[in-house]
């Protein structure tokens, strides 16, 4: 948890707004007390427009490595909007770092303690007709979010179906085991998106 905390700092050594000169300068808490490590020299120049803009921030997020907390006087605009796209935690205090730091590192804690964890999205299973259905697998199989295409397949295939069309990037064992045993009609074809599935029965019910 944030043991490395990224302060934009000017001449005086308080934090300052990343128009002015500074340094973006790295503290990592070790053995109950913070450390100043590497400095990186920035200030943000808006003369060459957002591209460059966004140059300056890309380098910046390229040198603080894994840290991923940043605090500075103020935040706004692109480089807030290209911090929080980078995955950062952006906190604005004015003053000395040793001032601040150990607040920040609590509240970091404690939001990682608060926040629930995102429950994964089932693939939308699509109705094509009567008793005709089409799904993709892709996404649960390549993101391994904690769903298998036994929870998204059996529920369809044990109530009343004419066909289920399955796009995936490779076949499931179980599915494949069903198919050999003669339980599923099934038939396989390649495509540019992946592998599909069509699993038919004579009639509904």
């Amino acid at each position: 948890m944030a043991r490395e905390i990224a302060v934009f700092m000017g001449s005086n050594g308080k934090s300052a707004t990343p128009e002015e000169p500074g340094n973006v300068v790295i503290y990592r808490r070790q053995q109950g007390k913070w450390h100043a490590g590497n400095s990186l020299p920035f200030q943000l120049d808006r003369s060459e427009g957002l591209a460059g803009v966004r140059r300056q921030v890309t380098a910046i997020i390229e040198g603080l490595g894994q840290c991923r907390v940043f605090v500075a006087q103020s935040v706004t605009g692109l480089l807030y909007k290209e911090l929080e796209q980078a995955g950062f935690n952006i906190w604005e205090f004015d003053g000395r770092p040793l001032d601040f730091l150990e607040y920040i590192l609590v509240q970091e804690e404690l939001a990682a303690q608060n926040r629930v964890p995102e429950q994964p999205a089932a693939p939308v299973i699509e109705e094509t007709g009567p008793g005709c259905f089409r799904v993709s697998l892709k996404a649960i199989q390549q993101n391994g979010n904690g769903l298998t295409s036994k929870q998204i397949l059996q529920p369809l295939l044990s109530g009343n179906y004419y066909l289920v069309e399955v796009l995936c990037s490779h076949i499931p064992p179980w599915l494949e085991a069903e198919q050999l045993s003669g339980r599923l009609e099934c038939t396989t074809s390649r495509s540019p998106e992946g592998i599909k599935l069509i699993i038919q029965k004579q009639r509904c019910g």
